[in-house]
């Protein structure tokens, strides 16, 4: 017989003996009524009671010694009725363990464990083989399941009473199923947590022989238990932790993942759920927590390794053979993640455990709704939270697209889009430097895979033409706001560095996404011309320095300098300007001047500078094109004739250098096209003029690099400035909190007596 398990002691000391009366009370009660009802017991209920003989051939002295023998057996049967459950369950050293209490972890305590080694076993006087072991167990209780069935069959009212009344001499029969049978059977929840608070104990022993007993056995009980359910301690953490990574023992694993189960919805309000374990400190969830997201995964890869086909790619996880017996675990473990990663709040805690699960993403391959759903959390975490967590939301939104197939990377390519969308609403000083996190990320994504990102681009692309035609043709003013918006415009912003960064391979052949090219170019000249007055040249120029971008990296030509002599030939550059004292204007925070700054000094001042930029870093550009002098006259003379009409001294003073270094470049390149030895019909020719020649060594381009440098510098004081001002504001903004919690009454109240007023200055009028 095997050894007793601590739980059993403990009940045989404190409980067995009240048990013991308590079932003779039962007993004798129910033989008493089948005594007062003979007819509804018949035969079998008198001799069950021991109250009168058989029936039979035999004399009436035989029949006194059979009552003697069945009175016997009657008290014998009350005195061991009890012992004889817990002998048996005793004798049967089960490695059933409970099934989840929540019907998605269906399965995750019915793992078939394998004879690891592991310290978790429960020490057994005798030595057995796990044949033998399991050889005993099955006729203990197939001999139960014997018995049970004869009294069924015998006296199905007596069966039928003892289930209403004393369901605990019966209990055992759930003890006998098989881990198969309990996988299909998850119903009965608290039979199942009784068994796993008996393997939480054996595994308590053996720690207790590891380390000296400073406590009771009763105190040492009462720590490690509440309200019935194991607690955990950092002890246990610490006993799974070093079985995983010593011999990675699946039975600490399946135990580690039902504690971190219990963890996980551990603050969940609406969860009225029993779980095995109970947790009751934030140092133990915490070592909990590290130990599960640092050591699972490990412990997974070891009995689930990476296999390769004979191509060298690597199979799926769920083709292996040990796959079918490890899936519960691995369920259990990505659907615990996930919820836990939705309730923390804490930056530093998400971070850890996005950083950590992200070494699980290959086990998503056969769980496709865990997977969406943790794709939707990493976009809302990319979108709202910090920049650290958005970088490795980011960084594991692209290693699901990598591994999981081209359908999450169509899902990934999709989302990314759409969130920085909803996001790119409104932008402000704040707002800005994550769009362009955002921007550079999905730029990033996109590169993946050319012929999908064309697929997604075509579409939104074309998604951008349909609302700006609806604007040409219908010219309302709802039409117009559908294209005149921050999002519209970001958008166009994003597709203009996602093609200029792969429109071109790393051989310099075009791509599938070359195409977008075209279509791109001509949805945003069109929304720059869509209403071209004054008031909109932010947004002008804006969309300038989207397409200079592309040109820069893709050696487009795109007309963009006529675009810029409207602007210094318009009306706000010809008046005099209105002198005030306003703010220079934040070009890249607004794509409209609002009513204060038109017919500025201010305005006019910062349009000629913006304009100067965008047209000295547009003509480097072209430094080397053996065009440059035919595509350089126009603006020579355009700016020569601004020049002599403009009254603003310090911009004609850029301008004039401009034109200076356009003449140069002319010359330079003039020069250069009289030593070719090709005619302008040879197009290999043209194309290789001053290919390898550095464009900042040419007069345009070094002027370029100087005006450049200043205009970084100025930028970066900008966002300086900006920094300080939003430090600032959030003080202002707590303060303010603070203080119209305080008036909150006195506020509305005011707001009543404003009505009052505007309503008597309407009722005058």
């Amino acid at each position: 017989m095997a050894k007793a398990k601590k739980a059993t002691i403990k009940y045989q000391k404190n409980h067995l003996k009240g048990a013991i009366e308590q079932r003779r009370k039962k007993q004798k009660a129910t033989q008493i009524y089948k005594k007062r009802n003979p007819q509804k017991f018949g035969r079998g209920a008198n001799a069950g009671s021991g109250s009168g003989g058989a029936e039979g051939e035999e004399g009436e002295g035989a029949e006194g010694e059979e009552e003697e023998k069945q009175d016997s057996g009657d008290e014998k049967s009350k005195d061991m009725g009890v012992d004889e459950f817990f002998n048996n369950d005793l004798d049967s050293d089960s490695d059933a363990e409970p099934e989840s209490d929540n019907e998605d972890f269906v399965g995750i305590d019915t793992i078939v464990e394998e004879d690891d080694g592991s310290d978790m076993d429960t020490p057994t006087p005798k030595k057995q083989t796990p044949a033998q072991k399991k050889k005993q167990d099955a006729k203990e209780e197939a001999a139960k399941k014997i018995q049970l069935d004869a009294l069924k069959e015998k006296d199905p009212e007596f069966y039928k009473y003892l289930q209403q009344n004393d369901s605990e001499l019966l209990e055992f029969d759930g003890e006998m199923e098989d881990l198969e049978s309990e996988e299909e059977d998850d119903e009965d929840m608290e039979d199942d947590d009784e068994e796993m608070e008996g393997d939480d104990e054996d595994m308590e022993e053996e720690e207790e022989k590891e380390q000296p007993k400073k406590k009771g056995k009763k105190a040492a009980l009462e720590e490690e238990m509440m309200d019935g359910i194991p607690l955990v301690t950092k002890d246990m953490v610490a006993a799974w932790q070093s079985a995983l990574v010593e011999k990675h023992s699946l039975r600490a694993l399946r135990r580690l993942l039902l504690a971190f189960r219990a963890g996980a919805h551990l603050h969940d309000s609406e969860d009225d759920r029993t779980y095995a374990y109970k947790i009751n400190s934030p140092i133990v969830f915490n070592k909990l927590v590290v130990t599960c997201l640092k050591h699972v995964i490990p412990t997974l890869d070891y009995h689930l390794p990476v296999q390769t086909t004979s191509g060298g790619k690597p199979k799926p996880v769920n083709s292996g053979s040990k796959y079918a017996t490890l899936q519960p675990l691995v369920k259990s473990f990505l659907q615990n993640t996930l919820f836990l990663l939705k309730e923390l709040t804490d930056q530093e805690m998400i971070y850890f455990v996005i950083r950590e699960s992200e070494k699980a993403i290959r086990y998503l391959v056969g769980f496709p709704k865990i997977a969406k759903d943790l794709l939707k959390h990493l976009l809302f975490l990319w979108s709202t939270a910090t920049d650290r967590v958005r970088i490795i939301s980011f960084l594991t939104i692209r290693t699901i697209s990598l591994q999981l197939g081209p359908t999450y990377l169509d899902l990934s390519l999709k989302g990314v889009y759409l969130t920085f969308v909803r996001y790119a609403k409104t932008t402000t000083m704040h707002t800005l430097p994550n769009l362009h996190l955002m921007q550079n990320c999905v730029a990033q994504l996109y590169g993946m895979d050319f012929d999908r990102s064309y697929q997604h681009g075509f579409v939104y692309v074309r998604q951008l033409a349909i609302h700006l035609r609806n604007a040409v043709l219908v010219k309302t003013k709802e039409s117009f706001k559908a294209v005149y918006n921050w999002q519209y415009l970001h958008c166009l912003g994003l597709w203009a560095q996602v093609i200029s960064t792969h429109a071109l391979n790393t051989a310099g052949q075009p791509t599938a996404l070359h195409a977008l090219i075209y279509p791109l170019v001509q949805v945003s000249l069109g929304a720059l011309r869509l209403i071209p007055t004054s008031t909109y040249y932010p947004l002008r120029f804006q969309i300038i320095r989207n397409l200079i971008q592309l040109i820069e990296n893709t050696g487009t030509f795109i007309p963009l300098a006529p675009f810029l002599f409207e602007v210094l030939e318009g009306g706000e550059m010809k008046r005099p300007g209105r002198k005030g004292t306003l703010k220079p204007l934040e070009w890249d925070l607004g794509f409209k001047c609002s009513k204060d700054y038109k017919g500025s000094r201010v305005y006019q001042d910062g349009t000629g500078e913006q304009v100067y930029e965008l047209m000295t870093e547009y003509y480097a550009l072209f430094s080397t094109s053996i065009s440059f002098p035919e595509l350089a006259i126009p603006a020579i003379v355009q700016l020569k004739r601004f020049i002599k009409k403009s009254s603003l001294v310090k911009l004609t003073k850029q301008f004039a250098g401009l034109v200076e270094k356009l003449e140069q470049n002319s010359r330079f390149v003039e020069g250069e096209r009289n030593k070719a030895d090709f005619s302008p019909s040879d197009a290999a020719g043209v194309s290789g003029f001053m290919r390898h020649q550095d464009k900042e060594k040419t007069p345009m381009g070094a002027y370029w690099k100087g005006v450049k440098r200043s205009v970084m510098a100025k930028r970066k004081m900008i966002e300086e400035a900006r920094k300080d001002r939003a430090d600032r504001e959030d003080k202002d903004s707590s303060s303010r909190n603070s203080k119209a919690e305080e008036d909150e009454d006195d506020d509305e109240s005011m707001d009543e007596d404003d009505l009052e007023d505007i309503e008597e200055d309407e009722d005058s009028e």
